[in-house]
C-alpha cells in the first residue's frame, strides 16, 4: 500500500473506533469527495462495476412444453451474453444484463404464483416470455398490475386487448397468422377445402377463429371445424373426420406433441391431404426429429425463421454451436427482444420498470438484432401491437425449415406436395 492511502476495510471493525491521521484524514476527503460529486452528476466511476439491470424471463422448463421452453432460456442467455459484451448498457454506465429466470412448469397457475414471485422478490426492469399463450395471458396479467414492462412472442390476440399498457408483442398476432395460411392454401389449390382441426386452448381457439373469420375474403371454403383436448393419445377419431370431411387441405392448430400424433396418424391412414401445421409445434426441431421424412414438404406459418436476414442467420450459427439445433421460431424472437429491451434501456437511462415501459411504447427501430423481425421494422402502436409485424409462410425442405411466403421474404421456392 502506498504511504498516502488508508486501507479502509482493515480499518473498519465492529465496535472499535477509528482514528485516522489528519494527512491521511485529508486524502481519504479528497477521494472520497470526488466519488461523491462524480457520483451525483451520475459519472460512472472508474474501478466500480455499475449495478446490473435485472430482466426476468419466465418459461416452462418442466412440463409438457418443457424441451421448447429450454430453448427459449438457451437463447435467452445467448442474448444477454451478446448484449454484455457488446458494451452493456452504456448510458448507465455500461451496466450488465441480469437474467433471473424462472420455471413456469407448462402450468398456468404455476405461471400465476411464479410471475407474481419473481416480480416481488426481484427489482426487475422488465420481463419476457412465457411461450404458450395461455400462460402468457396469465403472466401479463399479474406483470399490467405490478406496472412492469413485459414484452413476448406469443401470438394471442388477446394480449393487445383489455387495456393491457405494459404488454408488447413485436411479432405477428395469431390473427395474421390465420390470414397467411389462407393465402398459401391458395398456391396449393385454385379451390381449397380445408378442414381446421385446433386445440381449445387461448392460442388454438385465437388461431381457428380468425381461420373461420378471414375464410370467405381469401376464397377458403372450410369444411370442418373441429376443437379437440390438447395432450392427444389417440388421432384416429379426428382424422377419421378429416377423411369424411372431403377437404383437400388440413390445418392443424396444436402444439409439439399434439401435431406429432396428428402427421403420424394422418400418414398411416394413407390420406393424401395437403397440411399446414401452421405455428406451435410444428416449427420446433423436435418435430422433423420425431417424424423424419414425413415431415418434408409440409407447410407452416411462424413469426421467426433463421433465414430471414444475415443477423438471423448468424446468431442461428451460434445457437446451433451450443445446442446442436437450429434457432427456432420463439428463440430467436427471444434474441430479438433482448435487443429490443436493451434499447429501451439506453434510451430510458434508468432500471425503472415505468420509464422503461415509457421507452418501449416509442421504440422505432429498422437495423440491427432488436430489427431482426420478418419485415425488418418495429414501431409499437398504443396496443402494444408492432404496427409493421407480420408472418411468415415455412416449408420443411431437406430437414431445414424455408421461408417460402410471401414472396417479398421467400428464400426458397414452395414445393408443391
Amino acid at each position: 500500500m502506498k504511504k498516502d492511502q488508508v486501507n479502509c476495510v482493515d480499518a473498519v471493525k465492529s465496535g472499535d473506533d477509528i482514528t485516522i491521521p489528519n494527512d491521511k484524514r485529508r486524502t481519504l476527503i479528497k477521494a472520497t469527495g470526488s466519488a461523491i460529486i462524480a457520483s451525483g452528476f451520475g459519472l460512472p466511476l472508474r474501478g466500480y462495476a455499475a449495478d446490473p439491470v435485472n430482466i426476468g424471463a419466465l418459461y416452462p422448463m418442466t412440463g409438457s412444453m418443457a424441451q421448447i421452453g429450454l430453448g427459449c432460456v438457451a437463447a435467452a442467455k445467448l442474448a444477454v451474453e451478446m448484449v454484455n459484451q457488446g458494451g452493456g448498457i452504456k448510458s448507465l454506465g455500461g451496466a450488465k444484463l441480469n437474467l433471473i429466470i424462472s420455471d413456469v412448469q407448462s402450468d398456468t397457475t404455476v405461471t400465476r404464483t411464479e410471475t407474481d414471485r419473481l416480480i416481488t422478490s426481484n427489482p426487475l426492469s422488465a420481463i419476457h416470455g412465457c411461450y404458450a399463450s395461455a400462460l402468457t395471458l396469465i403472466a401479463s396479467e399479474v406483470a399490467e398490475r405490478a406496472k412492469v414492462p413485459l414484452i413476448t412472442g406469443s401470438s394471442s390476440d388477446m394480449l393487445n386487448k383489455g387495456g393491457r399498457t405494459y404488454t408488447f408483442t413485436p411479432f405477428a398476432r395469431a390473427s395474421q397468422f390465420a390470414q397467411a395460411q389462407l393465402q398459401m392454401a391458395r398456391l396449393v389449390s385454385d379451390k381449397p377445402k380445408v378442414a381446421v382441426i385446433f386445440e381449445n386452448t387461448a392460442f388454438g381457439t385465437s388461431t381457428s377463429n380468425g381461420l373461420r373469420e378471414q375464410a370467405a375474403g381469401e376464397g377458403v371454403e372450410i369444411v370442418m371445424f373441429e376443437p379437440y383436448s390438447a395432450g392427444l393419445t389417440d388421432a384416429a377419431p379426428l382424422i377419421n373426420k378429416v377423411k369424411a370431411s372431403g377437404a383437400n387441405a388440413l390445418f392443424s392448430v396444436s402444439y409439439l406433441n399434439d401435431l406429432i400424433v396428428i402427421v403420424r396418424t394422418i400418414k398411416q391412414f394413407g390420406l393424401n391431404i395437403s397440411i399446414n401445421g401452421g405455428s406451435g409445434g410444428f416449427v420446433m426441431p423436435d418435430f422433423y426429429k420425431n417424424v423424419g421424412q414425413l415431415a418434408e414438404g409440409l407447410q407452416g406459418v411462424a413469426h421467426w425463421n433463421h433465414d430471414i436476414n444475415s443477423d438471423a442467420q448468424k446468431v442461428n450459427v451460434e445457437f446451433k454451436k451450443r445446442t446442436g439445433e437450429f434457432l427456432f421460431e420463439y428463440a430467436g424472437g427471444v434474441i430479438a427482444q433482448t435487443y429490443m429491451l436493451a434499447d429501451a434501456l439506453e434510451r430510458a437511462g434508468s432500471r425503472d420498470p415505468q420509464k422503461v415501459r415509457e421507452a418501449l411504447s416509442t421504440l422505432d427501430v429498422s437495423r440491427g438484432y432488436a430489427a431482426m423481425v420478418p419485415g425488418g421494422k418495429v414501431k409499437f402502436g398504443p396496443d402494444g401491437k408492432n404496427i409493421y409485424g407480420r408472418p411468415l409462410g415455412v416449408q420443411w425442405q431437406n430437414a431445414d425449415l424455408a421461408t417460402v411466403f410471401p414472396k417479398a421474404d421467400a428464400k426458397a421456392p414452395l414445393i408443391k406436395v
